[in-house]
């Protein structure tokens, strides 16, 4: 094995390194673990990070054996046509396979909302397609999506684009320099990688999604891999300290089982990432260092070296068999581990030994670079323009819809909605004025009064309305929305099935539209809204101290009466007007009209019940209405359920909901005329 038996490892060294596939190994797991729902592995997405720096590291060793040669450039053909072989067998098998299973399995509606993920990871840019839907107020669930694993090997692949003809261009600029060539080099890698480090800590509370899934908030990661291949001298320096190099190492591969952990909690991603990144260096220089020690023995381990070895088909399978898992049996978080690691890695060996190994070691293929390139490129190219549509396509109509009433009997689901359509029409993106001037919060300017539209994605929801009336009467309107981010200044949520805190981008969200946005604007009229957090049902409420508080408790009621009394207060300064909109009526998580229509034969099975019971917040919107006259409550109930406590999925010819507490663009543009209506006769805008 090279580098070991006492000599540093040189530039272009691409020894075998056991160990390090043992090292892949227990990275792949700690994410299985992870996505399994395992209580007390918060954390174990670092495994991802623990890849990102293995990969900088293994392709600059790579490619620097040909910029030390006596060539002195890149084998660009070769080394694209092996990252095609690499790679793409195995992905286009699982993403295959993944869309059959899911047609077979999923609604109309789910199909629609995965259709794009499928293409993009075709396509390779997973992670930039669900940063995307991150930006609409209500994306598509990305926590359920069939290739949500794509995002990562996205990442990678576009480094594995870019990094040899960058890594190139700076060898053949820097060789004039003599002796500071390596230097200039090592600098420039370690500027770079400084810069992404930096973007991607100041995004991690404005934009988490943008820092956790961006190329370029990820770089750091893949350079400081790349970095160390550069500096093989720093892993000589060490070899004087060799046995105690063992031992750092595995007290480092311990550091980032501790990050994995629920122990750390309190560190956000972005942090548990450059922790694991720093930690996993060590682990490198420390292995590369000794030819001892419990550390390298275990993890060059003939089992854990197997492992790692089909740890990317692992990667790749894991994920559809946990989905497949949950939402056919519906075990527990350890019975999924179980049945996953199971499945997933019989998967990965049959796909390494039937059809990565062959490919990858094909002398034939070998010898046939360009063409290689070629047909791996037009291969995922019409994968995801044909392919994937004709696997994954949803019914099209361009039928009218019939009107549906309460009284009308049994009403026939229209032969073929466009579903894909009708999501499309709901993602709205949200204007981005976070520490930005105050006009980028402003979608309409007239001449009219200004409305400030605030609170979580169900304010963000009304903007079709209040748009089209900003528009028609000559008004003025900005909107401050965050998703799962609540008006009232201390009052805070987090998604009981996402384990990224959000409290810290909500609250600076908060703070700026606090203690900015408002002198700036100076909006006539605020309005605010939110879901009805009350219930508890699909968010965890946050108390004072971070603690959280039950649904239904006393508690958690004087909280949230608290706040929002002392957050009117504050967008009451100034004489502002202020609107308080009722959350909307929605049947229960789990249950989804837009997804049962898909599915049933007639409208009425897709009808609920409300609960006009009035919640705590709704009653105390009431009381504040009454007590100030330049304060209005409104409720929205029956303008979204017609025929209340019956509500139903079409309403005059349009479909209501998005999901199951979101309303479609289309429908909320229907409330219009009605919504400004309210505001004149009550004299909000005059």
């Amino acid at each position: 094995m090279a580098g070991v038996g006492g000599v540093a490892p040189g530039p272009g060294d691409t020894g075998y390194r056991a160990w390090l596939d043992g090292l892949r190994a227990v990275a792949v797991y700690l994410v299985v673990v992870f996505h399994a729902g395992v209580a007390g592995w918060a954390g174990g997405f670092v495994g991802v990070d623990v890849f990102f720096v293995l990969s900088g590291f293994l392709v600059t060793r790579l490619l620097l054996k040909d910029l030390t040669s006596e060539a002195g450039r890149v084998g660009y053909g070769r080394f694209y046509a092996r990252r095609f072989r690499r790679l793409l067998p195995a992905a286009f098998v699982v993403l295959v396979i993944t869309a059959l299973v899911y047609a077979a399995l999923a609604s109309p509606v789910e199909i629609a909302d995965a259709v794009g993920g499928f293409k993009a990871a075709f396509l390779y840019v997973a992670n930039w397609y669900f940063i995307d839907q991150a930006a609409d107020y209500f994306g598509a669930d990305l926590a359920t999506n069939p290739v949500l694993q794509f995002w990562s090997l996205a990442v990678e692949e576009q480094f594995y684009l870019a990094w040899p003809l960058l890594l190139g261009g700076l060898f053949a600029i820097t060789r004039r320099f003599g002796r500071a060539q390596w230097r200039i080099r090592q600098g420039t890698i370690l500027t770079a990688g400084i810069l992404s480090l930096a973007w991607a800590w100041s995004l991690r509370n404005s934009d988490p999604s943008r820092a956790y899934y961006g190329t370029d908030a990820r770089a750091y990661q893949l350079l400081a891999g790349a970095l160390l291949a550069l500096t093989p001298g720093l892993i000589g320096r060490f070899r004087r300290y060799a046995r105690a190099a063992g031992w750092v190492a595995l007290a480092a591969i311990a550091g980032i089982v501790l990050v994995a952990s629920s122990a750390t909690n309190t560190l956000d991603p972005i942090q548990r990432g450059t922790a694991v990144t720093a930690l996993t260096v060590v682990i490198l220089i420390g292995l590369e260092t000794t030819t001892t020690g419990p550390a390298r023995w275990g993890l060059s381990l003939a089992p854990i070296v197997y492992l790692g070895k089909i740890s990317y088909g692992t990667y790749l399978w894991h994920w559809p068999v946990i989905l497949i898992i949950t939402r056919t049996f519906g075990l527990s978080p350890w019975s999924t581990t179980a049945y996953t690691v199971v499945v997933a890695t019989a998967l990965a060996s049959l796909s390494y030994q039937l059809l990565e190994h062959p490919i990858r070691l094909s002398q034939l293929l070998d010898r046939h670079r360009y063409p290689v390139i070629a047909t791996g490129l037009a291969t995922s190219a019409l994968s995801a323009l044909l392919l994937i549509p004709n696997i994954l396509q949803p019914t099209t109509t361009r039928t009218p819809i019939t009107t549906t009433t309460a009284t009308s009997g049994f009403t026939p689901v229209p032969s073929e909605l466009d579903y894909s359509a009708i999501k499309s029409d709901s993602g709205i993106k949200l204007p981005d004025c976070l520490a930005k001037p105050a006009s980028a919060c402003t979608i309409a300017t007239g001449d009219g009064p200004s409305i400030l539209l605030i609170g979580d994605s169900h304010s963000a929801m009304l903007i079709p309305a209040f748009l089209a009336i900003a528009e028609e009467h000559d008004l003025t309107l900005s909107v401050s929305a965050r998703l799962a981010c609540p008006w009232q200044r201390d009052l805070y949520v987090v998604p009981q099935d996402d384990p990224v805190r959000r409290r810290k981008a909500c609250e600076r969200a908060k703070e700026d539209t606090y203690n900015r946005l408002l002198d700036e604007l100076d909006p006539d009229v605020v309005v605010a809204m939110n879901l009805g957090y009350e219930r508890g049902e699909i968010m965890t409420v946050l108390g004072p101290d971070g603690d959280e508080l039950l649904s239904g408790s006393a508690e958690l009621e004087d909280w949230i009466e608290e706040t929002t009394t002392r957050s009117l207060a504050e967008l009451r300064a100034g004489g502002r007007k202020v609107v308080l909109l009722d959350p909307i009526p929605y049947a229960g998580e789990g249950f989804n009209p837009l997804s049962c229509l898909s599915e049933a034969e007639v409208v009425d099975e897709c009808r609920y019940v409300a609960d006009t019971t009035r919640s705590s917040l709704e009653a105390l919107y009431r009381e504040l209405d009454a007590a100030d006259d330049q304060v209005w409550s409104l409720d929205l109930d029956g303008l979204v359920c017609p025929f209340l406590p019956i509500c139903d999925p079409i309403v005059n010819g349009v479909v209501v909901n998005s999901d199951f507490t979101h309303l479609t663009s289309s429908f909320v543009k229907t409330l219009a005329p009605d919504l400004y209506e309210y505001l004149i006769d009550n004299g909000v805008l005059r």
